[in-house]
């Protein structure tokens, strides 16, 4: 297992730790009386934060076929992104259902915006960062070429 791997086993715990705070949190509450619907809702974007983070470790520990971190990572963030822009609102199941929809969007930013710098990090060189592929030319061509013409790639 890599220094990725290990990095989302160890975001997923901490999420998950989180989790557990909040549940002791609702149970001292409820037996104080003073549970609130800010304390469900801090339970519902735990679980949806930590569900994300989970999804990477079972891709990076599949009982079937394994990928590698950055793989996951990015499959999962590509998901996060989709639920944010192609969620459908929630019209029927009344507020309980809006509740944890909000939830899921909430973990799926909350996810990205953890896994931003990392994505940034993993991502391909963008078109234009690609000298050689520009030209059509193996890039063996397009840097001798380009050493010819004096360039340094």
């Amino acid at each position: 297992m890599g220094r990725l791997e290990d990095l989302a086993v160890h975001y997923a715990n901490a999420a998950r730790w989180e989790l557990g705070e909040a549940l002791i949190r609702i149970a001292s509450l409820d037996d104080e009386g003073t549970l609130h619907d800010k304390d469900l809702a801090r339970i519902a974007y735990a679980y949806q934060r930590m569900s994300w983070w989970q999804q990477v470790t079972d891709l990076t520990h599949g009982r079937e076929e394994t990928i590698d971190g950055a793989t996951a990572l990015l499959t999962v963030r590509h998901q996060a992104r989709e639920l944010l822009i192609n969620a459908r609102p929630v019209n029927n199941g009344g507020l309980f259902a809006l509740a944890m929809a909000e939830s899921r969007r909430g973990g799926a930013r909350a996810f990205l915006d953890a896994t931003e710098k990392l994505a940034e990090a993993l991502a391909l060189p963008s078109d234009h960062d690609a000298r050689p592929a520009d030209t059509g030319l193996p890039a063996s061509t397009a840097i001798e070429r380009d050493q010819a013409e004096g360039d340094r790639p």
